[in-house]
C-alpha cells in the first residue's frame, strides 16, 4: 500500500528567518535617519519675511513727504518719475516680473546716494543679493548712455551767462572765458596687478578724476579711470591729446579756467604763481589786494572756485564718491561719470534744490560751505611733467602769457579809478 508523507510538513530553513530581520532592522534605520534628518532639524526660516515689498516701500516713499524722498535719493519725486520714464521711453530700463522700473531706479539711486553696501540693501528691498547687483548694474548702464544728452560741452558762441550776470565783477575781462576745471581723488580699490600706481600722495588708493563745470555749476565733461599717483596735468594731457575722450576744446580765443597745477597755455589760463592766490588765503587776511597780480588771482579764484563747489556739491549728493566699495575697477569708474549725469539732471529739474542752493554762493570757499566736505588736492604743486610741458608749448605759453598780463593790467587800471 502506498503511503504519502505528511501533507502539513515544512523543511527547515533558518536562513530565511535571518533574512527578513535584517530587512525589518535596515526599514528601522531608515526611518530613523529621515526622522533626525528632517524632522528634528528646524526648517529653513525666510530671510526676505517683511511684508512691505519693494515696490511698496517705492511707492510709499514717492507719495509721502518731499523731504523724506529728497533725504533718501536727493531728489524729489517728480523728478524721480521724470528720470524713470525717461529711460524706460528710450528702451533703457524694462519692467521685469521682479521689478518694475521705478524700483531698479530707486534701489540704484538709494546705494550710491547713502553709499549702501548689497547686504544693507537685500533687508531694505526684499530681494536677494545677486538682484540687488544685477539691477545696480542694468541701471548704471542706463544711465551712463544718457551722456551724450545730459553731459554736454558749453556754448562757445556766448558769453556765460553766469559772468554776464555778475556785471563789472568779471566783465569785460573773463568774457571769453568758458568754463573751469580741475581733478578730483575719488576712494577705489584697484586691480591686484598694479595696485600701488593707484595710492595717491597721502597714501589712500583713489583714482583721478578730471572734471569740467559751467559757472552755473553743470558738469560739461569727465573723465574717470586715471590711477590716484597720476598729477591732474598729466589726466588734462591725456584728455586733450587722445581724441577718443572727446575733450570740448574752445575754438580760438576761448579758454578754461585752472589753478596752479597747471601750465598756463593753449586754452588753459592759470594764476600767477608766487602770488596769493586761493580764497582762503585773501578772507585770513582781510585786507585788499595789493598788486595787479593779487588783483588778478583773487578775481580769477573767485570765479575758477565753481569747480571746487560743484565737485563739492556732486560728492555731498553722492556718498558712494567718499566711500571705498568693492565694485569692479570698470565699474568703479563707471559710478563718477554716472553721478555727474545725475547731478545734471537735478541740476534741470529738481526744483527748490536745498543741496545745490548751499552750495551756489560765489566766491565762498567749500571750507566754508561745509567744513565736512573739504577736500585739499593731493597733487597741488607737485606736477612730475611741468618742465617737459612748458618745452613742449612754448610759444602756446607765450601767448597765454601776454594774455594774462593784458587782463591783469586792465583789471588794476579800473581797480585803481574806482578807489579814486
Amino acid at each position: 500500500m502506498w503511503n504519502a508523507g505528511p501533507s502539513n510538513h515544512v523543511p527547515e530553513n533558518d536562513d530565511s528567518d535571518d533574512s527578513d530581520d535584517d530587512y525589518e532592522i535596515a526599514a528601522v534605520a531608515v526611518v530613523l535617519w529621515y526622522y533626525y534628518t528632517y524632522m528634528e532639524r528646524p526648517l529653513p526660516q525666510p530671510k526676505h519675511t517683511s511684508a512691505l515689498t519693494g515696490i511698496m516701500r517705492v511707492q510709499y516713499l514717492l507719495d509721502g513727504h518731499e523731504d523724506v524722498i529728497r533725504s533718501k535719493i536727493r531728489m524729489g519725486s517728480d523728478c524721480f518719475k521724470r528720470l524713470s520714464t525717461l529711460l524706460e521711453l528710450k528702451g533703457l530700463l524694462r519692467p521685469t516680473r521682479n521689478m518694475n522700473v521705478h524700483e531698479q531706479l530707486f534701489i540704484f539711486l538709494y546705494i550710491v546716494c547713502q553709499s549702501s553696501n548689497n547686504r544693507e540693501s537685500q533687508d531694505q528691498w526684499q530681494h536677494s543679493g545677486a538682484t540687488i547687483s544685477k539691477y545696480f548694474h542694468a541701471v548704471l548702464k542706463a544711465l551712463y548712455e544718457l551722456r551724450f544728452n545730459f553731459l554736454t560741452p558749453p556754448n562757445f558762441d556766448i558769453i556765460d551767462p553766469v559772468v554776464a550776470a555778475r556785471g563789472n565783477k568779471y566783465l569785460p575781462w573773463f568774457q571769453n572765458c568758458v568754463g573751469a576745471l580741475d581733478g578730483t581723488h575719488v576712494p577705489c580699490v584697484p586691480p591686484a596687478a598694479n595696485a600701488e600706481v593707484w595710492r595717491n600722495r597721502k597714501g589712500f588708493f583713489s583714482q583721478n578724476v578730471l572734471g569740467v563745470c559751467s559757472f552755473d555749476m553743470r558738469f560739461t565733461y569727465m573723465l574717470a579711470g586715471w590711477e590716484g599717483s597720476a598729477h591732474d596735468a598729466r589726466v588734462l594731457a591725456s584728455a586733450t591729446e587722445t581724441r577718443e575722450k572727446n575733450f570740448p576744446t574752445p575754438p580760438e580765443g576761448k579758454y578754461y579756467l585752472v589753478d596752479s597745477g597747471y601750465a598756463n597755455n593753449d586754452c588753459f589760463l592759470a594764476p600767477y604763481r608766487g602770488s596769493t592766490y586761493h580764497l582762503q588765503e585773501y578772507r585770513a587776511r582781510r585786507g585788499r589786494p595789493q598788486t595787479q597780480r593779487e588783483l588778478f588771482n583773487y578775481t580769477h579764484s573767485s570765479l575758477r572756485n565753481c569747480i571746487e563747489r560743484t565737485f563739492g556739491v556732486w560728492k555731498a549728493r553722492f556718498r558712494i564718491l567718499k566711500c571705498i566699495n568693492n565694485y569692479p575697477i570698470q565699474t568703479q569708474i563707471d559710478i563718477p561719470l554716472v553721478c555727474a549725469i545725475l547731478h545734471n539732471f537735478i541740476h534741470m529739474y529738481n526744483h527748490n534744490d536745498d543741496l545745490l542752493t548751499q552750495y551756489m554762493r560765489d566766491a565762498i570757499p567749500v571750507a566754508e560751505i561745509d567744513p565736512l566736505n573739504t577736500e585739499q588736492d593731493v597733487n597741488q604743486n607737485h606736477n612730475p611733467d611741468r618742465g617737459s610741458q612748458q618745452h613742449q608749448n612754448r610759444p602756446h605759453r607765450r601767448q597765454m602769457h601776454i594774455l594774462r598780463d593784458e587782463i591783469a593790467n586792465s583789471m588794476w587800471a579800473a581797480y585803481e579809478n574806482n578807489r579814486r
